[in-house]
């Protein structure tokens, strides 16, 4: 039993230290440290990596993996427990250990013996490797990794203990909810709408004062997390609702940005058309896209509809990018001096003076956010909503109960580019340019992952999901570089802890009349 325990401990620790190797010769480690650095100190300009952050970082790994591992195979609920637990700790931290202080060896005598490993890792320049050594020499930094890997896994180890032990109050908790449960708050709210009414009038109230308190930066950054959120309320009629996968939403996304662009820009068109009638085409224009799209593929599904318009996408975004038809779309060079639209002379009337400009464009996309939320929100609870979550969750069957699913695929698509052209258009807008390499496949990326994040036909997950996806990254810039990696982990965590995203959508109870019942119930008499 204990050569088994050990054998899974080791196993513990290779992959720990694995994890520990990778993220130090991209240079993650470093900059996570940097990260923290800039949060717990007063000084932002924050140039070399303090040691102490880096080894929090590595211990923390340990102790996460560590803890984990000790908590699947059960070992904080046998007798011997403290003893299982030391052991396992000791050896998966001695693993990962021996394992990162062998590469830092390495790294070291190659820095000693001038050797520029940046030919073949860009991220190991000479100043990265000095602080993965801690700048001391190779001994001493192999000392403190041993120290480090051992100690956090040894921790995480006894944490488990703890928490196990500590779960036998449950009874407390659970007696403290019974009393919670027996004031009833959640039954006399349902008996009162009016409460569940003023704490939406009071979410409204805050987030149209919102623009009137923050700053400039996190006005632009709420923008483009409100036109995400948009995006990802669109493309949740598709993908969360009628269950079709689809790749290439950012073609339906840049046919009404690029239509509302050309309408209202005084080059390459020369139209110059005012805001209202030029937003109203290209959500028309977008549709008309979305029904392009969704006739040919109405039989497809699953990776053959994902594929399907990922190769739309593509040709869009090559279409708008050509130079023969530059005279057209702006080509490479995109689209300037794009049209905005002016505030009411009422607005300006009552406030007596107008909004700045940023503001008001914030205003105008909370504003087309309700407007979206409302129109997502009728058409979810409606009955071709429950059309869509019928084909989503058997196909075959709802077409057996008489759904034409091949309309209901159809139109899911066109409401959903409808939608991604509204967001399309109010981006451009605010900008007053656009680019061909503002609707590359990314584009597609981050508007599913704001889907599948935040949580597959939930409204509030749509919004969930675009803090996390756009807000964050703003937030955090010096993880630009591995945005690509946190996105990768970010989905592979999500599916398998919470494969129905952070905020699921909650399936509507049904609300039976107890006259109903009394008939059912005769009916079902032999």
């Amino acid at each position: 039993m204990m050569n088994k325990l050990l054998s899974k401990a080791v196993k513990n620790g290779l992959v720990a230290g694995v994890i520990l190797i990778f993220f130090e010769m991209i240079n993650f480690t470093s900059t996570i440290a940097v990260i923290l650095e800039k949060m717990f100190v007063s000084d932002k300009k924050v140039k070399e990596v303090n040691p102490t952050y880096m080894i929090v970082i590595i211990g923390l790994i340990l102790f996460l993996s560590t803890a984990s591992f000790v908590r699947k195979n059960h070992l904080a609920n046998e007798k011997s427990a403290v003893i299982k637990v030391l052991v396992s700790g000791l050896v998966s931290g001695l693993v990962s250990g021996i394992l990162v202080s062998t590469l830092n060896a390495i790294l070291g005598n190659y820095l000693n013996n001038g050797v520029d490993l940046r030919k073949y890792l860009d991220a190991l320049s000479p100043d990265v490797i000095r602080n993965f050594l801690f700048q001391t020499d190779i001994n001493n930094a192999i000392r403190i990794y041993m120290a480090t890997t051992v100690g956090g896994a040894v921790l995480g180890a006894f944490a488990s203990i703890v928490i196990q032990k500590a779960s036998k109050l449950n009874g407390v908790f659970r007696s403290l909810k019974k009393g919670y449960n027996n004031l009833q708050i959640q039954k006399k709210c349902e008996k009162h709408p009016i409460i569940k009414k003023l704490f939406i009038v009071f979410v409204v109230i805050f987030i149209f004062a919102l623009p009137m308190i923050i700053n400039a930066y996190t006005i632009s950054v709420l923008g483009i997390v409100f036109i995400y959120a948009i995006l990802g309320l669109g493309l949740n009629l598709i993908v969360g609702l009628s269950g079709q996968l689809v790749f290439g939403y950012a073609a339906f996304y840049a046919i009404g940005a690029y239509t509302f662009a050309l309408l209202t820009a005084p080059k390459p068109l020369g139209i110059e058309m005012s805001f209202i009638p030029a937003f109203i085409i290209a959500l028309i224009s977008s549709g008309i896209g979305g029904l392009l799209v969704g006739l040919p593929v109405m039989n497809l599904r699953g990776d053959y509809l994902a594929i399907v318009t990922l190769g739309f996408a593509e040709i869009i975004r090559i279409l708008i990018n050509s130079n023969i038809l530059a005279d057209y779309t702006g080509g490479p060079q995109g689209v300037k001096d794009i049209g905005q639209p002016h505030q009411p002379a009422f607005l300006v009337k009552i406030l007596g003076k107008p909004l700045e400009e940023n503001v008001w464009f914030l205003y105008l996309i909370i504003i087309s956010l309700l407007v979206v939320i409302y129109i997502v929100y009728r058409l979810q609870y409606s009955r071709i909503g429950r059309s869509w979550e019928a084909m989503r969750e058997d196909e075959t069957v709802a077409q057996a109960c008489g759904v034409t699913t091949s309309f209901y695929k159809v139109l899911a698509i066109v409401i959903g580019a409808i939608i991604a052209g509204a967001a399309g258009a109010i981006y451009v807008s605010r900008n007053t340019y656009t680019g061909p390499n503002e609707y590359a496949f990314m584009v597609s990326v981050n508007a599913l992952a704001v889907v599948v994040i935040g949580g597959m036909g939930s409204i509030p997950g749509a919004l969930l999901g675009a803090f996390i996806i756009k807000g964050l990254p703003e937030l955090l810039r010096d993880l630009d570089n591995y945005r690509m990696l946190v996105f990768g982990a970010l989905l592979i965590i999500m599916m398998v802890i919470r494969p129905e995203g952070l905020l699921p959508a909650k399936r509507r109870k049904l609300a039976v009349k107890p006259e109903s019942l009394e008939v059912l119930k005769e009916d079902l008499k032999p």
